[in-house]
């Protein structure tokens, strides 16, 4: 117990940095738009269902890439502004 005790007070050793994120990235994460709040703009924009959401960057601003099946059984990649505008 005493080791377990021990190593719990022992600071954490940090070794290098995590690289800076993407500028895209920080502007998603300050979006108006959540991952949530766009699968639903495309279901409702579509009318299918959504299996997955991404993001990327379209000339430097974020965006989110909802991938949809299609009522007629397609799939259809829509893309949904993360800044709400």
């Amino acid at each position: 117990m005493l080791l377990i005790a021990g190593l719990l007070d022992a600071p954490l050793a940090v070794s290098g940095s995590d690289p800076p994120a993407p500028p895209a990235m920080i502007r998603l994460a300050q979006a108006a738009v959540s991952a949530d709040q766009a699968a639903a703009i495309a279901r409702n924009r579509t009318g299918g269902r959504v299996l997955g959401v991404d993001w990327s960057d379209s000339g430097g601003q974020p965006v989110y890439l909802v991938k949809v099946l299609m009522p007629d059984g397609s799939i259809r990649v829509v893309t949904v502004a993360a800044s709400g505008g």
